[in-house]
């Protein structure tokens, strides 16, 4: 039924852009079908609970591109073979859990040494400064912070949550954090944060933990725009989008217009116009998704990542060991987090921060990094494999 969907998809784009069919189109949806059906080949049917929504997700990314920036086709095909790659890889080290912690302070240290790398040579885009531009290509180091973190803060606390263990990880998460907002990358600031406080509560255990970091994030907030009054300006139209269609809320009237235009199918890819307005095939994509696919595909998509996330939680009691549970529930949780920040900052439900869809948004840093935070939800499965003690 995927390949179908895939096949017809294809379909319907070429159909649209039949005077001019590029050849990257049919060769990108192919290579995708190919590369599925041998990943499919290479795990056991019960094994499939991830691998199977993210490629329906990394099919409406090539979708989106291909409808909305026909030029970065190529290039977001080859970001989500890398972040197929980055997915057997991380998983391969994660089935030994000794590898994984002696594995944690370099990881702790990549993560680190790209944010400074961000903070020294990256440029800004829509004000928030979290690019670096290689010549031959553009990455968004934040993007691959987030595996690191999962990676090296699970870690952490992974033995036991002593004040030692406690401390280093907070101060790595500080140092995550911490650069995101001289960056300006409030909505990744705010996605790491979500993640500390899923680690940290599920190795205490303890819903204090919880209320600490929340009383935490409600004081250091207003005090974060008294500092930044600009950011207060940035989020002056949230909840008013339609009083200020010309101007602040333009993006967001037009997405909702969009979404109403498409009704529950769709109008076929390629037939949208919101493509026409800035960030939409990253920021808005949630617009191209009901005005190019239908409601019915968009909602599918939310619906994949809270099916992962059900994915984690329910089998984090079966780990073999405290690590996986934590790094899978905190991966997944950053990651339906981050779709929700997307989709209902598109419609004016939460304010718009320039957040990404998992898998869907154009970008190849997020495609290839989302694929490789799949591999720590994949991880709870983990049972009794090379490395693994019970805790």
């Amino acid at each position: 039924l995927l390949t179908l969907f895939q096949l017809l998809a294809c379909l319907s784009l070429m159909l649209h852009d039949m005077d001019e069919l590029p050849w990257t189109l049919p060769a990108c949806f192919l290579g995708l079908v190919a590369m599925e059906w041998i990943c499919f080949r290479l795990r056991r049917f019960e094994e499939l609970g991830v691998l199977l929504p993210a490629f329906f997700l990394s099919t409406l990314g090539l979708c989106v591109a291909a409808s909305a920036a026909p030029a970065s086709l190529l290039k977001q095909f080859a970001a989500l073979v890398l972040g197929v790659v980055l997915f057997w890889i991380l998983g391969l080290v994660l089935r030994d859990i000794d590898l994984t912690m002696k594995l944690r302070y370099a990881a702790g240290l990549c993560a680190i040494l790209l944010l400074a790398a961000n903070l020294l040579f990256g440029e800004s885009r829509y004000g928030a400064r979290n690019w670096i531009n290689l010549g031959f290509i553009t990455i968004q180091p934040s993007e691959f912070v987030k595996v690191a973190f999962v990676f090296a803060g699970c870690a952490t606390l992974e033995r036991l949550m002593t004040a030692r263990n406690t401390v280093l990880f907070l101060l790595f998460s500080a140092a995550c954090i911490g650069p995101l907002f001289l960056m300006r990358d409030f909505g990744t600031a705010v996605v790491f944060f979500v993640g500390m406080v899923i680690i940290a509560y599920m190795r205490s255990g303890d819903w204090r933990v919880i209320a600490f970091f929340s009383g935490a994030a409600a004081v250091g907030a207003p005090l974060v725009i008294l500092l930044k009054p600009y950011i207060a300006d940035r989020f002056a139209s949230y909840l008013h989008a339609w009083e200020y269609a010309a101007t602040s809320g333009y993006q967001q009237t037009r997405t909702m217009i969009a979404i109403g235009s498409g009704g529950l199918l769709g109008l076929g890819g390629g037939n949208g116009n919101l493509d026409r307005v800035a960030a939409a095939d990253t920021d808005l994509v949630f617009g191209i998704l009901c005005e190019e696919w239908g409601l019915i595909v968009a909602l599918c998509c939310a619906a994949c990542l809270v099916i992962l996330a059900l994915y984690a939680a329910t089998r984090a009691a079966r780990a073999s060991s405290a690590y996986y549970a934590i790094a899978a529930c905190a991966a997944a949780g950053m990651l339906l987090l981050q779709a929700a920040l997307n989709l209902f900052g598109s419609v004016d439900l939460l304010p718009l921060t320039g957040i990404t869809f998992p898998l869907v948004s154009n970008g190849g840093s997020s495609m290839a990094a989302s694929f490789a935070m799949l591999a720590f939800v994949e991880s709870v499965q983990n049972t009794g494999r090379k490395g693994e003690k019970r805790r």
